[in-house]
C-alpha cells in the first residue's frame, strides 16, 4: 500500500499499534473527544473459537458509565474494498467478544473506525457504511466512522488533547518545519521521555509516508537524538546498507575467487553469499541496537543464538518483535 518512497504499511501499521497500545488512554480520548471521563482503558485479545482465527484487540473503554469496544484499523488510503472489510472485521470482533461472555452477560458494544493517513484532498463524509440489505429494505449492515487527520490542521489535530493524535501532525493540512517544531516542544514538556521518544519516532514514521512529499521527516530527526531516529529508519536504512554491504563484499570476494580459480561461479557464488551475510548482519545489529534503545539487553546464550541465526525471513520476524517487545525473551519465543 505504501507509495514509492514511502516506508511499508506493515512499518507504518507496527508503529501505529505499539503506540496506541502504550499510550491507551491518549488513543481513547482522541477517539471519544465528546466524553467526560474516561474511567477504564485497556487493551483486549479474543479469539474466535468456531473458527480458531485469533482476532486483533479492541480497546474496552468505559467512558461516561458506558462499556464499550473501540474497533480501528489504520489504512494509508482508501480502498474499494474497505468497506466490507470493516465490516467483516467488526462482525469477527463481536462474535469473538460474544464467545467470551459468560450467558446472560452483558456484551460490550463495538464502534469501528478508519483511520485514514493519505488520499484525495476533498473532505472525506464522517461515516461510511457496508450495506448488506438490498437496497429498498431498511438499512442492515454497518456504519462505521471515517477519520482522515491528514485533512485536519495542525491545530485541529491538538484541539483532541491527545497525544497520539498529535503524532500525525506531518500529515496535517498545514504542517510545516516551524510547526514540527513546535509540536515536538510541547509534546516533550508534557509527557515522560520515554513517551515523548516513541511519540516522536511514530512522527518520524508517518512523516515518510506523506502524501504532500514535504520531507518533514528530516526536521523531526534533526531534534531527535541518533539511536532513536533509527528506531524509524530501522528496515530502510539497514536493509539498504545490508545489500550494499553484500553486494560490495561479494563483487571483491567474487573477483578473488574468480582470479584464483579462474571460473565464472566464484564471482556468481562471491556475490550472492556477500549479500547474504550483508543482510544478515545488518539484521543482527538492527535487532541488538532496537533492544538496547528501549534498555534491553541480550544474555551472552541469545547473543549466540543470534549469531548463530542466518535465515533472514526469521530475523525479520526477530526484528519486528524487537521494536515492542517488554522482554527479551519475546523476540525469540516460537
Amino acid at each position: 500500500m505504501a507509495e514509492h518512497g514511502s516506508p511499508p504499511a506493515d512499518e507504518i501499521d507496527l508503529a501505529l499499534r505499539h503506540l496506541s497500545h502504550r499510550l491507551p488512554e491518549e488513543f481513547a480520548r482522541a477517539l471519544l473527544p465528546e466524553v467526560r471521563h474516561i474511567e477504564k482503558c485497556a487493551w483486549v485479545e479474543s479469539q474466535l473459537t468456531a473458527r480458531q482465527r485469533r482476532i486483533d484487540r479492541g480497546l474496552f473503554v468505559v467512558a461516561d458509565g458506558e462499556p464499550r469496544i473501540e474497533h480501528v484499523e489504520w489504512q494509508l488510503r482508501w480502498e474499494p474494498e474497505l468497506p466490507f472489510r470493516m465490516y467483516e472485521y467488526h462482525c469477527l470482533q463481536a462474535l469473538a467478544l460474544h464467545d467470551t461472555v459468560p450467558r446472560r452477560g452483558r456484551v460490550a458494544r463495538v464502534r469501528s473506525t478508519v483511520v485514514l493517513l493519505s488520499g484525495r484532498e476533498a473532505r472525506y463524509p464522517s461515516r461510511g457504511r457496508y450495506r448488506t440489505a438490498p437496497r429498498a429494505e431498511p438499512f442492515s449492515g454497518l456504519r462505521f466512522r471515517i477519520e482522515a487527520p491528514y485533512q485536519a490542521t495542525v491545530g485541529e489535530l491538538a484541539g483532541r488533547q491527545s497525544a497520539l493524535w498529535l503524532a500525525f501532525a506531518p500529515l496535517a493540512v498545514d504542517a510545516s518545519a516551524s510547526a514540527m517544531t513546535a509540536v515536538l516542544k510541547h509534546l516533550q514538556t508534557q509527557h515522560s521521555a520515554r513517551q515523548f521518544e516513541e511519540i516522536a519516532v511514530t512522527m518520524a514514521v508517518l512523516a515518510e509516508a506523506d502524501g504532500r512529499h514535504r520531507r518533514l521527516s528530516q526536521t523531526i530527526a534533526s531534534q531527535l537524538p541518533k539511536e532513536l531516529v533509527m528506531q524509524s529508519e530501522f528496515l530502510k536504512k539497514f536493509r539498504q546498507e545490508g545489500w550494499e554491504v553484500g553486494r560490495q563484499e561479494g563483487r571483491q570476494q567474487g573477483r578473488q575467487e574468480g582470479r584464483q580459480e579462474g571460473r565464472q561461479e566464484g564471482r556468481q557464488e562471491g556475490r550472492q553469499e556477500g549479500r547474504q551475510e550483508g543482510q544478515e548482519a545488518s539484521l543482527r545489529f538492527a535487532i541488538v541496537t532496537a533492544l538496547e534503545t528501549r534498555g534491553l539487553r541480550l544474555t551472552a546464550r541469545r547473543k549466540a543464538a543470534l549469531d548463530a541465526e542466518c535465515r533472514i525471513e526469521v530475523l525479520e520476524t526477530w526484528f519486528r518483535r524487537a521494536l515492542t517487545v517488554s522482554r527479551v525473551a519475546d523476540v525469540f519465543a516460537g
